[in-house]
């Protein structure tokens, strides 16, 4: 309903001739700008409801100054209204931090989780709410990433730290003994902890520190642990008392990020790489937009393996069976490529065991990637906390073969032997990253979003209809000339491909290069808002400079393709150069950058709205919003090509998208051009 109002507003104003349309659009995507980049900032210092909250009252204000700049006809009567407007933004400026304050003091921004019906089944913190009548929140954090809840139960032992309702992490008591928690031992997901040297690690996706102390416990010296939440970090050192500092240890170094990004920046060497249950779920169910993905890609592996001591291996404990044959295979397959062995060799570095049903953690999947084969005593170790933990071994060297039987004893090479599966267990890459995807069909939720996007197309297909097509046929029929003010229908249809392949041709690029920038930018909010402000930054100035210049847009379309396909060649020549700089500087040559495609985006829209306002005073509003029902379009058919045939690929469509409206454009001035001299010569 919100944007159904801000699209009305719009419309109304593109209508109403008041001002050119590249000055209301480039004004448009100013305040777009802008806006996510203070929400961004709010988001952080307010949290989620008060932000919402604190931004609304723009939507009041801009209604207010409309009021006081144009109501009344009289001297008076603007004086009046001018004095209503002034009073009204004083009582904004007073009203809206009050309310802030008002709504934290009284807790009116806090969720009743108990109370929520037809929760989406990943949102386990509602069913740990109502399940456990003693449970309760006793800490929320928001940061721009996302919300974190820390929830207490009748168990002092530990509590649970939720990141937006779904993804949960222990949180032990801890009085800096190990002692104090040696029951820990008997934990499934220590056996691969004590399966060798742990003196130096690193912890991709610390939570709420259990794999620290799992570290500890295997004689650990140093620990890196890296967490992608900032508030489940601010939360952890809330609670420092309970949980013994822990992340503020000595020997324990702490860092707020994505976890590939730091190994791809860092120099050292390690004995332990853990990747335990890395998925945030801040993307939803299904969702894969926020999903950790990067990193569990075949490029992600292969930097692990080059921070590996000799005797170095990487763990990774997995939500459920599917995904950690996946996770296994694509380190499997890492070492193929990074020895150059045969998966025989090869498979002697492995092993993957997983927790049967009826267990404390049914399904639960635990890989080992080690840099050297497996020594006899880790195969004994592995095999003996098997069976004394009840766990099911789906590959240990020597013993559990039966899985990759095929593939060693050379009757099927890997690629084959992966996708003969039922799942879409093949490794992913950093073109294709959607870890999380293993249907081999397109996700539920895509399905889903392409009914109701086809549902609103032909509600807009109707209202075209009606609105436009319908008045003109009859007014054929009658045998009138007169057309209303209206574009003859042919051309107006000629006009829509123009505007449909803009608006799928933008969302193509925009969200491929929000997926790409992931890597560069250490996380997917930091990547997107970065993305978004800088393209659309520009594209206000594109639009400014195609209201106020004649630009072509024959040049400014071609542009654009090729400075899509500069970024595409950058990525792929000197992406490993960019990820070594600091986050400020990767951030910035990434923003200038986009912000200057940006500039090229926003010139053909506007200009063609010129062009048609022209043609027909007042169909700029019509324009406008076949252009963005066609972006909604190209939103999904951006992800649904991105999940099934990669980024470059979405990339290459958004440019063919723009070379079809050169193309056409090309033909019309050679048609004028034939025209013009035929015109001379007659």
């Amino acid at each position: 309903m919100p944007f159904f109002l801000f699209g009305w507003v719009m419309g109304r104003a593109l209508g109403s001739g008041s001002a050119p349309a590249s000055i209301i659009y480039a004004a448009d995507l100013l305040g777009a700008g802008v806006g996510a980049a203070v929400s961004y900032v709010l988001l952080d210092r307010l949290g989620g409801f008060a932000t919402v909250f604190a931004l609304s009252a723009l939507c009041f204000a801009s209604a207010v100054t409309m009021f006081s700049l144009s109501a009344g006809y009289t001297d008076r009567q603007r004086r009046q209204s001018r004095s209503v407007g002034l009073v009204t933004g004083i009582v904004l400026l007073v009203a809206v931090p009050l309310g802030i304050w008002l709504g934290a003091e009284t807790d009116a921004w806090r969720l009743d989780f108990t109370g929520m019906k037809g929760v989406a089944p990943d949102k386990t913190i509602v069913g740990t709410l109502k399940g456990k009548p003693d449970a309760r929140v006793i800490r929320t954090e928001w940061d721009s990433f996302a919300r974190t809840d820390t929830v207490s139960t009748s168990d002092e032992s530990r509590r649970i730290m939720f990141v937006d309702g779904g993804a949960g992490s222990y949180m032990y008591k801890f009085n800096g003994d190990l002692g104090s928690v040696a029951g820990l031992a008997r934990d499934i997901e220590f056996l691969p902890f004590a399966a060798g040297p742990a003196d130096k690690s690193i912890i991709v996706g610390a939570g709420g520190g259990r794999d620290i102390l799992y570290t500890l416990m295997a004689g650990a010296k140093e620990v890196t642990a890296v967490e992608l939440s900032p508030g489940l970090v601010k939360s952890m050192r809330a609670f420092a008392d309970y949980n013994g500092s822990i992340l503020d240890r000595q020997g324990v170094h702490t860092v707020i990020g994505d976890g590939r990004s730091v190994l791809e920046r860092s120099r050292e060497s390690y004995d332990l790489i853990v990747l335990d249950l890395v998925y945030s779920q801040v993307g939803g169910i299904g969702g894969q937009a926020l999903a950790e993905n990067y990193v569990f890609t075949r490029e992600a592996f292969a930097t692990y393996l080059q921070r590996l001591n000799p005797n170095g291996r990487i763990i990774i404990i997995s939500h459920q069976g599917i995904e950690g044959i996946r996770a296994y295979y694509t380190g499997f397959e890492s070492l193929l490529r990074t020895t150059g062995g045969k998966p025989g060799d090869v498979a002697r570095h492995t092993a993957l065991l997983m927790a049967p049903e009826g267990s404390a953690s049914p399904n639960l999947t635990m890989s080992i990637i080690q840099k050297s084969p497996l020594t006899q005593q880790q195969l004994q170790l592995l095999k003996a906390g098997t069976q004394s933990l009840g766990l099911n071994a789906l590959f240990l060297p020597n013993s559990n073969e039966q899985l990759l039987k095929p593939l060693l004893n050379g009757k099927t090479g890997f690629d084959q032997f992966v996708r003969d599966s039922e799942y879409n267990v093949y490794p992913t890459t950093d073109d294709k990253p959607f870890f999380f995807q293993v249907e081999q069909s397109l996700p539920v939720s895509l399905h889903q979003w392409f009914i109701v996007i086809a549902l609103l197309s032909v509600l807009f297909a109707f209202f075209l209809w009606r609105q436009e097509i319908a008045p003109q046929l009859l007014s054929v029929r009658a045998g009138s000339t007169a057309d209303g003010g209206r574009t003859p229908i042919p051309k107006r249809f000629g006009a829509m491909s123009y505007y449909i392949l803009l608006g799928i041709g933008y969302m193509c690029i925009q969200t491929a290069i929000i997926q790409k920038t992931m890597i560069y930018a250490g996380g997917p909010v930091l990547a997107a808002i970065v993305v978004i402000v800088t393209m659309l930054l520009g594209g206000s100035l594109g639009s400014g400079i195609a209201g106020r210049f004649k630009v072509s847009v024959l040049v400014a379309v071609i542009a654009v393709i090729v400075l899509t396909i500069g970024l595409i060649m950058l990525d792929f020549l000197l992406g490993d150069r960019l990820i070594a700089l600091g986050t400020i500087t990767r951030m910035a040559v990434i923003g200038i950058a986009i912000f200057l495609l940006g500039i090229l985006l926003g010139i053909p829209l506007p200009a063609g709205l010129r062009t048609e306002e022209r043609r027909a005073q007042g169909s700029s509003p019509l324009f406008f919003a076949v252009n963005g029902i066609a972006g909604v379009w190209g939103s999904w058919l951006a992800i649904t090509v991105s999940v099934t045939s990669g980024l470059t690929i979405t990339l290459a469509i958004g440019c063919l998208c723009y070379a079809v409206i050169v193309f056409e454009r090309i033909i019309r001035l050679r048609r004028l051009k034939h025209e013009r001299i035929g015109t001379n010569e007659s």
